[in-house]
């Protein structure tokens, strides 16, 4: 397979590029084309990040299909199985542990859900309208635990992606924040978008107005479950799927969860009013995907729960003990 650049297309990147053209290639396969050597720009292999020339001939190798593959290898395996909670002919309800990718990034990475669901359920990979996604509808951060759903048949796959769509889908999460969250019950109504840096962050409504044109409206509740030294406990339900948007919204309002490594207090103590409190770390980001609750194909209401992790308990009760 060849393609010859004409001047419209130059100036272009690679990989973009190539997602134009090869629809039935997903971004990471992609890259992971371009660095096995199976794509060449005039005769020489390419970069994943080389920008097009006019004149350029784009050359694919024929054994693309084979060695392009994202078959998972034994050594590619994911080394920690999630727990299933529950399973019928039509989805599959799962508890995610921490430190396992929903699905690859356009870096193209495996061990991830998505390889563990196609080990367990190779029917999985024709279920959806995404490549690589297993027919998946939502997710969880890579260091987010708690309970998932996975859609089994596209049948199943459009009945929950539209209750998602529809927000419809009851999504609870547990998480210990810094402070004493003085609302109870709370509402965030932050429009998230990105900083100049490209970071996920909470933008400052202007009136009824959205901050930028790009921002996407955010919706988060909470109510506090218990109070906890300088921390406080809170349920949290979300309205949209942003993403980070627990994470985001409640350090936008002073309360940012503990063990967040991205969105965390810049310096050792947080200061509320008169009181200093110590920055501390739990071990992994105190945030837990603890219900969801939606309609089943026959439009009966199901909710599945997931416990709190014994890393978190354990660090709960230590803080009530010292």
């Amino acid at each position: 397979m060849n393609f010859n650049i004409t001047e419209p297309e130059s100036k272009q990147r690679l990989d973009k590029f190539l997602s134009l053209k090869l629809k039935d290639k997903t971004r990471s396969q992609i890259k992971k084309m371009i660095k096995n050597g199976l794509v060449l720009i005039n005769n020489s292999p390419a970069k994943v990040h080389q920008f097009l020339k006019t004149k350029d001939q784009i050359t694919i190798l024929k054994d693309i299909e084979t060695k392009a593959e994202t078959t998972i290898t034994e050594k590619e395996k994911i080394k920690i199985d999630p727990k299933i909670i529950f399973e019928n002919n039509d989805f599959l309800i799962i508890d995610k542990p921490i430190g396992i990718l929903v699905h690859p990034t356009d870096a193209g990475e495996t061990g991830t859900l998505v390889d563990w669901l196609y080990q367990k359920y190779p029917e999985l990979e024709t279920v959806g309208e995404y490549q690589n996604r297993g027919g998946i509808i939502h997710r969880l951060d890579k260091d987010v635990s708690g309970v998932m759903m996975v859609a089994k048949n596209d049948q199943a796959y459009y009945h929950l992606k539209n209750q998602f769509k529809e927000r419809e889908v009851k999504k609870l999460y547990l998480a210990l924040v810094y402070g004493r969250a003085n609302d109870d019950p709370g509402e965030i109504n932050l429009p998230i978008g990105r900083n100049k840096d490209g970071q996920f962050v909470a933008h400052p409504r202007q009136g009824k107005e959205k901050f930028l044109a790009n921002d996407r409206v955010a919706k988060t509740k909470y109510k506090v479950l218990e109070y906890i030294k300088d921390y406080t406990l809170l349920e949290i339900q979300i309205l949209t799927g942003r993403t980070h948007q627990i994470r985001i919204h409640l350090s936008a309002v002073g309360h940012p969860i503990l063990g967040d490594q991205v969105y965390k207090p810049r310096k050792k103590f947080l200061h509320f009013l008169s009181r200093r409190i110590k920055v501390v770390n739990p071990g992994r980001i105190f945030l837990h995907s603890h219900k969801l609750g939606f309609n089943d194909l026959n439009n009966n209401w199901v909710e599945f729960e997931s416990a709190l992790p014994k890393t978190l308990t354990d660090f709960l009760n230590d803080q009530k003990t010292k």
